[in-house]
């Protein structure tokens, strides 16, 4: 068997990029042909780009889950047993954590478990969410097709992590700076220059004291409170894990006005395209509701919506029950009040989630743009006053040196 990377289209013109082991490259050519896929670019990867694919790393990530999507997609869709289909990604370039893990959905598949069973028992490699897609799927008899849409979705999540992550690396960052050059001053300049103005005997203005002060004081205690930060938050990280704190903590990522905004953007994006596509893909409303609870990353928000869920079993409309327990988009009410007139809420909540991701989109550049220049502002008024509190000595002392000077003249 030999590895091949390809690049591929599908009659829409949507293209594919992943690695697959197959015993040539005419084979995997028909294979994915069959699944509707033409190949436009194969090649077989360097030793060095295998060696990346056999990764140690204990985690799944969500790219290697949206590539193992598109590739089980195809597989099925070339009409290949889901066992076998399962036993042919074992042997593709996969991390070491996703091999193992599909090594015992293969062995439960082979006594007789279903699919979607079998992956529910690893929820940590396959989320809840993606196990309840595929039991969708394995009912509606279109695996692949549901497949194919849950790449869809990760590949969008992950793109989603990838903006955030950049919008805020360049504030953190600017941080760091500013942290760094205080640290810098007031351990290692500040008190060169206090010791030179001592020896000369020179009057020093109250701003000079006071930085003076604040740099014995760090001298002497920055490693006790250098320990007591990181203890600190030490132990609000360890905090998280309890339930009462983390609803806490989620709540104020929803609520506070520096915050609320890009995270309702991106819970009602998710929101859109997860209804869109559980709805698409041949489940009732009760059920799409019941797997997106899986899909909600927040305490605070996920109790909201359980509200939601039994609103809608007692007979409340969707539209009616997350206005009445949710403060969501009006926007989104709306397009689901549309959507319910109409019978196309699927169809309506995909075509809206784009909207809402510019807004996400927007939000996270309207954050960076505040962020950045405050930080900026913060950086040069610290350096201010560390200039004004340095030198004002030196400006009094040349200022006295000239009086004296004109005196005895």
């Amino acid at each position: 068997m030999k590895k091949f990377r390809y690049t591929a289209t599908d009659k829409n013109g949507k293209k594919i990029k992943g690695n697959f082991v197959a015993n040539s490259e005419t084979e995997m050519k028909e294979m994915l042909l069959k699944a509707g896929y033409y190949v436009t670019s194969v090649r077989q990867p360097s030793s060095a780009e295998l060696s990346t694919f056999f990764s140690v790393s204990g985690k799944v990530k969500i790219s290697e889950l949206s590539q193992f999507c598109n590739q089980f997609s195809v597989m099925i869709s070339a009409g290949i047993s889901v066992v076998e289909a399962i036993d042919i990604a074992i042997e593709q370039g996969y991390s070491a954590k996703l091999k193992s893990t599909l090594r015992k959905v293969s062995e439960d598949l082979k006594t007789g478990s279903l699919l979607s069973d079998a992956m529910a028992k690893h929820p940590k490699v396959f989320p809840p969410f993606f196990s309840s897609m595929v039991y969708i799927g394995e009912s509606a008899g279109c695996l692949d097709r549901v497949l194919i849409t849950v790449a869809d979705y990760y590949e969008m999540e992950e793109r989603t992590k990838k903006k955030v992550r950049g919008a805020l690396a360049y504030p953190i960052i600017l941080v760091i700076l500013l942290v760094g050059v205080l640290v810098v001053m007031m351990v290692f300049v500040i008190p060169q220059f206090i010791g030179a103005f001592s020896r000369m005997d020179i009057e020093m203005p109250a701003l000079t004291m006071a930085i003076f002060h604040m740099s014995e004081f760090f001298r002497d205690y920055g490693m006790y409170v250098l320990a007591f930060l990181v203890a600190f938050i030490a132990i609000m990280f360890l905090l998280r894990f309890l339930p009462s704190v983390r609803e806490f903590y989620d709540k104020l990522k929803v609520t506070l006005p520096v915050f609320k905004k890009i995270n309702m953007a991106i819970f009602t994006s998710r929101f859109c395209r997860a209804l869109g596509l559980l709805l698409s893909s041949g489940a009732d409303t009760m059920s799409a509701l019941e797997a997106m609870k899986r899909t909600i990353n927040n305490k605070y928000l996920s109790k909201q919506f359980d509200r939601v869920v039994k609103d809608v079993k007692m007979g409340m409309s969707l539209s009616a029950a997350l206005s009445a327990e949710m403060n969501v988009s009006p926007i989104l009410i709306q397009m689901i009040t549309v959507g319910e007139k109409t019978g196309e809420v699927d169809k309506i909540m995909i075509k809206t989630s784009p909207y809402f991701d510019a807004q996400a989109e927007a939000s996270l550049n309207l954050i960076t743009t505040i962020i950045q220049p405050a930080i900026m502002l913060l950086l040069g008024v610290a350096i201010a006053v560390l200039f004004v509190a340095i030198y004002s000595p030196i400006l009094s002392m040349i200022t006295s040196l000239d009086t004296t000077g004109g005196v005895s003249a």
